[in-house]
């Protein structure tokens, strides 16, 4: 894929890339689809158990914290043909489990999804090793999986996996722009100070934090590969830091 070589050409991916034929999830609280930016292209689930095992079933896509509802409005609003699928592993007090980030994480890769964003994380030994299989087969399954780092710095997972994207924030003039870092375990900074969305059952809100940086990122992936649908993680990842490497002058 010569194309790939050619700088402009990527960086224009991240200008006329609209989602199209991508497929992006989003574990995380759920995503209020009565809001008119969810009434097409969204599917919601949720966890639930049956039979003693737990799933994910379809069902009404509603977010009691808005944190989703924020992440998916992010991506959309970069990406509004992609087709998104909302995975509510978060319940109302911002909890869940390294189970059930491994269980939306197996579905989002037994389902098909070329994206999946993860704007939570679970700490210890134990989070760690329940998490690392499912993102090493996303990995090489062509899957890319991108996730908040802690904000406060601490290792969580899936964040500090090395099969994943993990993005931390800043704040950028050019909310489109992002930076990539080499030899650091949270590659990617991107646009997450005051960052204002809609809200469940109207209205705005502004968030700050690595969750609403990490969606950016998302929306790029996608955008990249609704231009070049073939790529790898590993491909992103390379791009991503190809045009990523933006001056300081570039943050506010």
């Amino acid at each position: 894929m010569t194309e790939l070589f050619d700088i402009e050409k990527v960086r224009n991916a991240l200008e006329v890339g609209d989602g199209a034929g991508v497929r992006v999830a989003i574990l995380d609280s759920g995503v209020d689809e009565e809001l008119d930016e969810f009434k097409d292209g969204l599917t919601s689930y949720e966890i639930e158990m049956s039979g003693g095992k737990s799933e994910c079933v379809e069902t009404k896509g509603v977010d009691e914290l808005g944190h989703g509802t924020a992440c998916a409005w992010i991506i959309r609003s970069l990406v509004p043909k992609a087709e998104l699928h909302s995975i509510k592993i978060l319940g109302g007090e911002a909890r869940g489990t390294s189970a059930e980030l491994a269980l939306g994480l197996r579905w989002a890769i037994d389902n098909g999804m070329d994206v999946v964003n993860i704007s939570a994380g679970v700490r210890g030994p134990r989070s760690k090793d329940v998490l690392s299989a499912e993102a090493d087969r996303a990995l090489f399954e062509g899957v890319t999986v991108v996730a908040a780092a802690h904000n406060h710095g601490l290792a969580a997972y899936p964040a500090n996996l090395s099969s994943v994207l993990t993005v931390t924030y800043d704040n950028f003039k050019d909310t489109r722009r992002f930076r990539y870092h080499t030899k650091q375990a949270v590659e990617l900074e991107a646009h997450g100070v005051y960052v204002e969305t809609p809200k469940p059952g109207g209205g705005t809100r502004s968030y700050t934090g690595t969750s609403f940086a990490c969606p950016h990122v998302s929306g790029f992936v996608a955008q990249l590969l609704s231009v070049f649908p073939d790529l790898q993680p590993f491909e992103v990842r390379t791009l991503l830091y190809q045009i990523g490497c933006v001056s300081v002058d570039d943050a506010a």
